[in-house]
């Protein structure tokens, strides 16, 4: 009888608690109509404010219900400001009578003067919402955010979809890298970033009945301590880096030999990088194997080892370029050597903690290319 009372009082307990969790939560439900259904933000600063451009679903618009009918738009476009990203929504929902949900947001996308340096306050806005997705895509406008949310690309295109499609596209072929949220969020001190830089062109003459405009990726930018620096990195000098330190899975190579260019394609075998030092310098040591996949134009003219050392050269010659560019002049270490210095020297490690610009400044490095030829 004691435990048949206990057994009787724990299950009234249970489920007076159950029904207090399903009944508040009915007060904090909001109907789907009343929600703005954010996929994309633009963010632009001015110096004094933020403009905010929120690109979302439409579910009342022509092409709600199908979305294969690419003659119909299902997106619309709200714009608001304030001295803060979190002010600047709220004008936006103001202004259309519904709370924004962003459980849908796909891509963040930034001007390029905006100021990083505080990415917690920054990202505020988003990092109190529970439905974000920490994953979700950063990428830079090479006008302003407010232009390329606003853009009206081709009828066979929905504009945030498109928009991710492309930088993840791209960093598979080794012409950008992708960043998302959590990466920003993750620079500190001397730790930078690599954006995507998204924009929109004209088509080429012999393509322009086909479509009106189209999304463009040809550089991406290097943030140092929260800025946004002039220098770029030209996608195609930057495919060997992708091969070696991000996502790269492939990449396209344009050769010259005798005055003849031709292309190959190539892609990933396997990356191996190490640091060390010796002399008061640091030297940072990399091995990347690729595998080269010769195109129909070769006709046999060239045999494997000629495009093999080619093909090495091409890439030794990116690594250092991007080496010399982001590590040695700008202090920017893209390729994670501070960790390799923390693990293997961490005296030095401490020593220059305050200023590894001092320590990437001298630095050297080594690359060895490895290819396979098909």
């Amino acid at each position: 009888m004691r435990y048949s009372r206990f057994g009787f009082h724990a299950a009234l307990l249970c489920i007076t608690l159950i029904a207090i969790f399903v009944l508040s939560g009915y007060d904090h439900t909001v109907e789907i109509q009343d929600r703005l259904l954010c996929h994309a933000l633009g963010i632009d600063y001015d110096g004094a404010e933020y403009e905010v451009t929120v690109q979302a679903f439409k579910p009342s618009g022509a092409g709600s219900d199908t979305p294969v009918d690419i003659t119909k738009s299902n997106i619309e476009v709200v714009h608001g400001k304030g001295k803060t990203v979190s002010e600047a929504l709220e004008e936006c929902e103001n202004q259309r009578g519904k709370d924004i949900f962003l459980g849908h947001l796909q891509l963040i996308c930034f001007s390029k003067n905006i100021d990083f340096s505080k990415p917690k306050q920054l990202f505020e806005f988003c990092l109190k919402d529970r439905t974000v997705y920490l994953g979700v895509e950063i990428c830079l406008s090479e006008t302003t955010a407010r232009e390329l949310m606003e853009v009206e690309l081709s009828n066979d295109m929905l504009a945030t979809e498109n928009y991710t499609d492309v930088i993840d596209k791209n960093a598979e072929k080794s012409r950008t890298v992708c960043c998302r949220l959590l990466d920003i969020l993750n620079i500190h001190d001397n730790a930078c970033a690599l954006l995507p830089v998204l924009s929109v062109k004209e088509p080429p003459e012999d393509k322009k009945e086909l479509t009106e405009l189209v999304l463009n990726i040809s550089e991406t930018a290097i943030v140092m301590n929260g800025k946004v620096l002039d220098k770029t990195l030209e996608a195609k000098d930057i495919g060997a880096f992708c091969l070696l330190c991000s996502e790269g899975k492939q990449a396209d190579l344009v050769l010259e030999r005798d005055g003849e260019r031709f292309s190959v394609s190539i892609s990933k075998g396997s990356g191996r990088l190490r640091a060390e030092q010796g002399d008061g310098i640091l030297l940072y040591k990399a091995r990347l194997t690729v595998v080269v996949h010769r195109l129909k134009d070769i006709d046999g003219s060239y045999d494997p080892k000629i495009i093999g050392d080619l093909v090495k050269n091409e890439l030794r010659e990116q690594l250092e370029r991007v080496f010399r560019t982001c590590v040695n002049e700008n202090g920017a270490d893209v390729f994670g050597i501070w960790k390799l210095v923390r693990q293997k020297y961490p005296k030095t490690f401490l020593e220059y903690k305050g200023d590894l610009k001092k320590l990437y400044s001298s630095a050297q490095a080594e690359f060895e290319v490895e290819c396979l030829v098909e």
